[in-house]
C-alpha cells in the first residue's frame, strides 16, 4: 500500500532528553526516518508563533504538550497531529482540528496496568496510613498507632469504566472487595456481564471511591460537594484521572473537617503551589502524577505513537481522539 504523502514530513514538536532517548532507544525514530523525513525539536516552543514555525510544513506532529490554535489554523499542510497519551482533548481544540480536517491520535490503554497498581498503592498507603508511619519511623517516633481500615470486606465505587476502571475493579476484586461500577455510557468491553449502580447510590454506599473518567465538558465538576457529602465517616476518596472532575474545594473543605481521607495523583495546577490546602493536610497521601510513568508504560506509548502514525499514512485504522 503506498503512503499518503510522498516523503511525509514529521516534527516532534516538543521532544525532551527522556523521550527523545527512549525513541531513539526502541528504534521509533529510525522507523519514522524510514518512511518520511523526521525533525526533533527538543523543549516547547516560546509562543504560539515560535509553534507555528516549528510545525512548518510538516504533514504529521508528535505532540506531547499543549497545541496553540494558531497552529491548527496556519500550518498549511498539517494533517494528523500524533498526540503521546490519551486525554487530547485537553491539550488539543478538537472541533477546531476537525473543522480544518486535521486528525487527532490518541494511544490508550498503554499504561492501564500502571495507573491501576498506582490507584492499589494510595488505597493501601491511605487505608493502612503507611506514609504517616514511615514519617514516624523516621523521626524517631516509634509508637505503633491504629492503622486505618483493613479493605477486605468493603465496597468499592468505581466511576469511569474504561480499561484503567476495569483493571482497577479486578484487582479489588482479588482483594475481597465488593466492586460497583457507574460509567456514563452502556459498557461494552469484555466483561458484558456488569451491572451498572446510580452514581448517588455509588457514594451513598462505598466506603472507596476511585475516579476514572476522561475530562470534558460532561464531567468537568461531576463530583459535587454534596455527592462528597454521601460518603460515609472514614471513607477514602482516590482520584488518579483528573483533579477538574471534582466541584472546586469541594473535597479540601470535606478533608479538613476530618469527614474522609483521600489518595491524590492529579491537582488543578501541577505543580500545586506552596500554599495549597491540600499540602498542610494529615489525611491525603499525594503522588506527583506518577500513576502512568513506568518503563513499560512508556515504552508501550511511545511505541503506540508510531503506530498511529504508521497506519494514519499507510490509509490504516489508528487511534482517534474523542471529546
Amino acid at each position: 500500500m503506498s503512503l499518503r504523502y510522498e516523503n511525509p514530513h514529521i516534527v516532534y514538536v516538543d521532544a525532551n532528553e527522556s523521550s527523545s532517548s527512549l525513541f531513539q532507544k526502541l528504534g521509533l525514530f529510525e522507523r519514522l526516518r524510514s518512511i518520511g523525513t523526521l525533525r526533533v525539536h527538543e523543549g516547547t516552543p516560546e509562543s504560539a508563533a515560535d509553534f507555528v514555525s516549528v510545525v512548518g510544513a510538516a504533514q504529521v506532529i508528535i505532540l506531547g504538550g499543549t497545541l496553540p490554535d494558531e497552529v491548527l489554523v496556519k500550518a498549511p499542510h498539517l494533517r494528523l497531529v500524533a498526540y503521546v497519551g490519551q486525554g487530547a482533548s485537553n491539550f488539543v481544540n478538537l472541533p477546531l482540528a476537525q473543522k480544518k480536517g486535521i486528525e487527532v491520535a490518541v494511544t490508550p490503554d498503554y499504561g492501564n496496568s500502571a495507573v491501576a497498581e498506582h490507584v492499589i498503592a494510595l488505597l493501601f498507603s491511605v487505608a493502612r496510613r503507611t506514609a504517616e508511619g514511615d514519617r514516624h519511623v523516621r523521626t524517631g517516633r516509634w509508637r505503633p498507632f491504629p492503622s486505618g481500615m483493613e479493605i477486605a470486606g468493603k465496597t468499592a465505587g468505581i466511576i469511569g469504566y474504561g480499561g484503567i476502571g476495569a483493571h482497577v475493579a479486578k484487582l479489588l476484586r482479588a482483594l475481597g472487595m465488593n466492586v460497583l461500577i457507574w460509567n456514563r455510557s452502556p459498557v461494552t468491553n469484555a466483561e458484558a456481564n456488569v451491572e451498572l449502580t446510580p452514581l448517588p447510590e455509588i457514594f451513598d454506599q462505598c466506603d472507596v471511591v476511585s475516579l476514572h473518567l476522561a475530562l470534558n465538558a460532561q464531567t468537568h465538576g461531576i463530583i459535587t460537594a454534596d455527592m462528597l457529602d454521601r460518603l460515609r465517616p472514614g471513607a477514602i476518596l482516590l482520584n488518579t484521572a483528573r483533579a477538574e472532575l471534582i466541584e472546586d474545594f469541594a473535597l479540601e473543605d470535606k478533608l479538613e473537617k476530618g469527614h474522609l481521607s483521600a489518595g491524590l495523583d492529579v491537582f488543578r495546577q501541577e505543580p500545586p503551589e506552596s500554599n495549597d490546602r491540600l499540602l498542610q493536610l494529615g489525611n491525603v497521601v499525594l503522588t506527583p502524577h506518577q500513576g502512568y510513568n513506568t518503563p513499560q508504560a512508556f515504552s508501550a506509548l511511545a511505541t503506540g505513537v508510531v503506530e498511529n502514525i504508521e497506519n494514519f499514512l499507510n490509509g490504516k485504522d489508528f487511534h482517534r481522539a474523542s471529546s
